[in-house]
């Protein structure tokens, strides 16, 4: 759900960004801005806001009488929690790449659509959404691939946990080589991380990709 969610949130904040006024440099700066911020640096900063006792979440979750919560605590919250801060993670950088596939796009398309009576949903839904058909493809791609790689967050917030919640590939890799220092099998399981993203992405470009047209 992670995917989707952050595809949506992201071509949401492209389209918001897609015009010409004053201070819309600014705002992009702004939204691109975790990018390129410090992993370790985001992941304390989101510690904070999970904090049972003293985060945000929680404090706001208490004017309507629930929580608190041990977002990072509990076995069927950590990873929600974690997938969450990655959707934020990774809005700028989706966004940013929305936005050129947006900037794209000829207005002809649309003072045509509009001589023909077309209004915003009608021009979003047979102008825009074909038309980015390519750069919606290319994220989704490598937001799959960067899914199976995650591992700053994993590693800062939870190590693991708790109970091995977020155990993925990535930590499990990190684990087996320098904790159990089981470098053989490390290496196993990185050859067959590897193998599982190929096959993915194949069958990705396999069944999407010939249904994408870059005319």
């Amino acid at each position: 759900m992670q995917i989707p969610i952050g595809m949506v949130f992201a071509l949401a904040l492209a389209l918001a960004l897609n015009r010409q006024i004053r201070g819309i440099r600014f705002l992009r700066t702004i939204y691109y801005m975790p990018a390129v911020t410090s992993i370790v640096v985001v992941s304390l900063m989101w510690q904070l806001l999970y904090n049972k006792e003293l985060g945000i979440f929680n404090y706001v979750l208490s004017f309507v009488g629930m929580g608190p919560y041990g977002w990072l605590q509990s076995t069927t919250m950590a990873m929600p929690s974690i997938m969450g801060m990655e959707v934020w993670l990774g809005l700028g950088a989706r966004m940013l790449l929305f936005l050129a596939g947006l900037q794209s796009i000829s207005n002809d398309y649309y003072e045509a659509a509009a001589v023909d009576g077309a209004n915003g949903w009608h021009k979003l839904w047979n102008i825009t959404l074909p038309l980015l058909a390519p750069t919606t493809f290319f994220v989704f791609v490598t937001a799959v691939i960067g899914s199976f790689q995650v591992f700053g967050p994993i590693y800062v917030l939870t190590q693991g946990g708790p109970a091995g919640a977020t155990d993925v590939a990535v930590h499990r890799i990190y684990f087996e080589a320098w904790q159990n220092l089981r470098f053989g099998y490390a290496s196993a399981e990185t050859v067959i991380l590897f193998a599982c993203l190929f096959i993915l992405t194949a069958i990705q470009f396999r069944y999407f990709g010939k249904r994408v047209s870059y005319g």
